[in-house]
């Protein structure tokens, strides 16, 4: 089965990661959601976004321009014409390489609500306007413009209220109990950004290779999301994942890796076809 990228859009609560079936092709990269998702509300105000793929012993972070293609709404399109052109060609490619996906679409059948099925779908292109590789032990490869900081720490715009609670569910146990890998949101200058990381329960902290998160030159303290995703299995009915929202401040940088410490204040949640939200 192929791998799913890591997509990040800015929300109305600062960054929201969600995993991804989609492809590289001419200078996009390309993924399908619902129509009525939260990502695409997302980028109708706001069009930029990034995607983080793996590649072998590697990482690479895409990020730009991005276009919701709606044949309900054509001429949302219109400022990036080629995405029209491509389209189809793009479509194709998904299904060609997630074959899977559209099987358990299918297995799924009568129980997908409305807005989850096929033609209730959208397509979003994003741009490959700047780009940031590295290693796994966090050697950056390549860089352009966007990813060259300038040493100087970045504020967070006043614009977003500081939060500090820890949330729980109704039986007092917390989504977030349980270790294990996580992909963190972060906003910059340019737009939303997402790097692999390390989630450890016990002090609400997400640990990350310090080299790759002083490339991304993102604000900090500032507004974070923190997903745990489970995408492998082909059925939608099977997936499962939170994504928690807070607020992020640097902690500490030891041996190459900064932790960064989440004082969650929402949690969204979602078991198959089923989604929830956990509010302090």
């Amino acid at each position: 089965m192929a791998t799913f990228q890591a997509f990040v859009v800015r929300g109305t609560t600062g960054p929201v990661v969600t995993l991804h079936a989609g492809v590289d092709f001419a200078g996009y990269f390309w993924t399908t959601t619902s129509r009525s998702a939260a990502k695409v509300n997302a980028l109708r105000h706001d069009p930029v976004a990034a995607v983080l793929s793996r590649k072998h012993d590697s990482w690479m972070l895409r990020a730009g321009r991005a276009v919701v293609v709606d044949p309900a709404r054509p001429c949302d399109a219109i400022r990036e014409l080629p995405v029209f052109t491509l389209a189809g060609t793009a479509l194709a490619l998904i299904a060609a390489v997630y074959p899977e996906q559209l099987v358990g679409y299918a297995a799924d059948g009568a129980s997908t609500p409305k807005a989850w099925r096929l033609h209730k779908r959208v397509l979003i292109a994003v741009r490959h306007d700047d780009e940031l590789s590295w290693t796994d032990d966090g050697t950056i490869t390549h860089q352009t413009a966007r990813f060259r900081p300038d040493g100087n720490p970045r504020d967070r715009p006043d614009r977003l209220p500081r939060t500090a609670t820890t949330v729980h569910d109704e039986r007092g146990a917390s989504p977030l109990d349980v270790d294990g890998s996580c992909w963190l949101g972060l906003d910059s200058d340019a737009g939303p950004v997402v790097l692999p990381g390390r989630w450890n329960a016990s002090r609400s902290v997400v640990r990350v290779n310090s080299a790759v998160l002083t490339a991304m030159d993102s604000w900090l303290p500032g507004r974070a999301c923190v997903t745990i995703d489970s995408s492998d299995a082909a059925r939608p009915s099977d997936k499962a994942g939170i994504i928690a929202r807070g607020e992020a401040t640097p902690g500490r940088t030891r041996s190459g890796t900064s932790s960064i410490v989440v004082d969650v204040d929402a949690i969204s949640t979602w078991s198959g076809f089923r989604t929830g939200v956990i509010a302090a």
